[in-house]
């Protein structure tokens, strides 16, 4: 009996400490991120009309815009991606190891690194029926 209330309490004190570790590293993500993204597009022929893009132009693009994350729960965040042209919401999971993001918006994937809490490194993946990009982007939080 000592035994088993021994390997009962062991077990609860591990399964507490365990779950104090697993939610106290969840990075802030909340606030306003200034994206600066770089990459290729290509147009898909026969297709028209094209929906509106951030930037102005397939091919090689540089462009800037902003990514507002305003709310998160847990590991569960949105928000929105906007520029002068296009607003589309933005929906994302933390992974387990709390640096790595993966996030949707309407018509693409984001998978991102948390470099810094200010600072995420991602690649975007955009296909629809008009055209592809693929894109590096580096966001930086406005504080």
């Amino acid at each position: 009996m000592r035994c088993l209330t021994c390997l009962m309490t062991t077990l609860l004190v591990f399964t507490m400490a365990a779950a104090g570790f697993a939610g106290s590293d969840l990075p802030d993500l909340k606030g306003t991120w200034v994206v600066k993204a770089s990459g290729s597009g290509l147009e898909k022929p026969g297709k028209s009309p094209p929906p509106k893009l951030h930037g102005t132009k397939l091919g090689f693009h540089e462009i800037e815009f902003l990514m507002v994350i305003d709310q998160q729960d847990g590991f569960r965040f949105s928000g929105y991606r906007e520029s002068a042209r296009k607003k589309e919401m933005v929906a994302g999971v933390i992974g387990y190891d709390n640096k790595t993001l993966y996030m949707v918006d309407n018509d693409g994937v984001i998978i991102a690194n948390l470099v810094s809490p200010d600072k995420m490194e991602s690649i975007y993946l955009h296909v629809t029926k008009q055209h592809s990009i693929a894109s590096r982007e580096i966001m930086t939080r406005k504080r």
